[in-house]
């Protein structure tokens, strides 16, 4: 009995060995050129008219988990909870609330944290900004630097049924890391450094930016 367990094993082995192949020079290029491309596709997305079903292909299901989740926060927790979550959640909270109280988000039919996070006044406005260098793939982990620092990712995207998908929640981590530092160089909260940077940017478009986003707008 022990021999035929012993040969029923080893001719498993074998066919494993077999069957998975190592990835070619070509599969390599092919992985490559499909990464380049996924990352056009997040790009060319429109935040108004894009079906959203569609849109969610190109993320992971912890992104989609991950923007279900942080859409209820930012429709209502209130302060104390929201101050617990990391900055770039916090980032993302206080930027929603804002665009939902100066009526910029109803222009989106409908999944309003998608549309923003990917539209032009979301997450992905700030990689559009910077000088990225080129894309790497390491296993089923695809990301893109800086072009100062290329070894240092921002965006991440995984290898996932056949095709790459963007890790948006590690991407927004990333892309916001820098951002942080400036609280913790002042010896701020992550909260007041997320309402500091959004009046930085928007204190020339919208009034009132302050630390009252840190708790849901009351006429949502």
């Amino acid at each position: 009995m022990l021999r035929l367990i012993v040969l029923v094993l080893a001719a498993s082995l074998s066919v494993s060995c077999v069957s998975s192949k190592p990835e070619t020079e070509g599969d390599s290029q092919d992985k490559l050129q499909a990464l380049e491309a996924a990352y056009q596709r997040l790009l060319n997305i429109s935040a108004k008219t894009s079906r959203p079903d569609s849109v969610l292909l190109l993320l992971t299901d912890d992104s989609r988990f991950w923007l279900e989740n942080i859409e209820r926060a930012a429709l209502y927790e209130d302060a104390f909870l929201v101050d617990q979550r990391p900055f770039h959640e916090i980032l993302v909270i206080v930027a929603y609330r804002l665009m939902l109280r100066e009526n910029v988000l109803s222009e989106y039919p409908d999944y309003r944290m998608l549309r923003f996070a990917l539209g032009e006044k979301g997450i992905l406005r700030r990689a559009k900004d910077l000088k990225l260098g080129p894309f790497e793939i390491r296993n089923d982990r695809g990301s893109r630097g800086l072009k100062e620092s290329p070894k240092v990712p921002i965006m991440i995207f995984r290898w996932d049924e056949m095709r790459w998908k963007f890790d948006l929640p590690e991407s927004m981590q990333l892309l916001t890391k820098g951002l942080a530092t400036i609280g913790v160089k002042k010896d701020w909260s992550s909260s007041k450094t997320a309402i500091y940077l959004l009046d930085k940017y928007y204190r020339n478009t919208f009034f009132n930016i302050d630390e009252s986003l840190l708790n849901p707008i009351p006429s949502i």
